[in-house]
C-alpha cells in the first residue's frame, strides 16, 4: 500500500508544502473571491481558457488531489473537506440550474450537428431525421442518481468579466460559460464565450448566440453544460487515496473524508 504518513517526511514532501502554502496565501492570488482556485493566477494566457481567471473542472481535480495528499502528510483533513464542498457548491449546477432535467427522453436524446473542419463553416445545419441512438446509461443513472446530473461544469467566468452570470442574471459568480463550438481547429483566439443558461439576454435577437453555432430556424431558450469526465475521475481517484490515507492514521474515513 501507499504510505504517505506524516513521520516520512522528506525534501519532496516539503517542496510540496511550500508550494501548497504559495498556493493558499491569499496574498499571492490563486483563488477568486469565492474561495474558487484561478486556472492561473496571470490574466491574459492562452490554453484551453481564454483568461486566466476563468476557471475548469480540472482545476477543481487538482486541488482537490492538492488538499488529499496534505491530508495524507499532516493529518488535517479540514482543507480536504473544504475543497470538496466548495466544488459541490461552485462547480455543479444545481437543480434550479437545471429544470427540464425531468424532460429528457433518453430515446430521443439529441439532434444531429454536423461538426465542420473550421470555425467559418459554421453555423452547421440541425438535421433532426439524422437518428442518433438511444442513451443506453439513463435509466440506470436516473434510478440511482435522480434526473438532475450530478457532474462538474468545465468552464467558469470566476470574475464574471463577461458579465453573464448565471441564470441569466448577469452578476453571479463564478459564471457558468461555454466557448469551444466551432469544431477541430478552433483556437483560443476564435472561440466566443457564452453563457450556459442562454435565455437570449446576449447575443442576436430571439436566438443569443445559438445562431453562431447551429442553423436553427426556431432556436429555443436553453441551458447546456459540458462535462470532462477526465476531471471528475481525477477527483474520485483523489479521493480514493484520502480514504486510504485516513485509514492508515487510525481514522474512520466515514466521519473525516467528505
Amino acid at each position: 500500500m501507499l504510505s504517505i504518513n506524516v513521520t516520512a517526511q522528506n525534501e519532496y514532501t516539503q517542496r510540496f508544502l511550500d508550494l501548497r502554502a504559495k498556493m493558499n496565501d491569499p496574498d499571492n492570488g490563486y483563488f477568486s473571491k469565492d474561495g474558487v482556485p484561478y486556472h492561473s493566477v496571470e490574466t491574459l494566457m492562452c490554453e484551453a481558457p481564454d483568461y486566466g481567471h476563468e476557471t475548469t473542472s480540472e482545476a477543481y481535480s487538482y486541488w482537490i488531489w492538492m488538499e488529499a495528499m496534505y491530508g495524507g502528510i499532516t493529518g488535517d483533513w479540514t482543507y480536504l473537506n473544504n475543497a470538496w464542498t466548495t466544488m459541490e457548491e461552485k462547480a455543479i449546477p444545481t437543480s434550479a440550474m437545471q429544470p427540464t432535467s425531468n424532460d429528457y427522453d433518453p430515446s430521443d436524446p439529441a439532434d444531429y450537428v454536423t461538426e465542420n473542419p473550421l470555425p467559418d463553416n459554421y453555423p452547421s445545419a440541425l438535421e433532426p431525421n439524422i437518428p442518433v441512438g438511444e442513451d443506453p446509461v439513463s435509466a440506470e443513472l436516473t434510478a440511482a442518481y435522480g434526473s438532475d446530473v450530478y457532474a462538474m461544469h468545465w468552464l467558469f467566468d470566476c470574475d464574471n468579466f463577461y458579465g453573464y452570470g448565471n441564470m441569466g442574471d448577469g452578476k453571479s459568480t463564478p459564471s457558468y460559460i461555454n466557448t469551444f463550438q466551432r469544431g477541430e481547429q478552433e483556437s483560443v483566439w476564435e472561440t466566443v464565450p457564452h453563457p450556459s443558461w442562454e435565455d437570449f439576454s446576449w447575443g442576436a435577437d430571439n436566438a443569443g448566440f445559438l445562431s453562431l453555432f447551429v442553423d436553427d430556424p426556431n432556436p429555443t431558450k436553453q441551458w447546456r453544460y459540458t462535462n470532462a469526465p477526465d476531471a471528475d475521475a481525477r477527483a474520485v481517484q483523489a479521493m480514493y487515496w484520502a480514504v486510504e490515507f485516513a485509514k492508515e492514521q487510525g481514522l474512520d474515513p466515514k466521519t473525516t473524508i467528505p
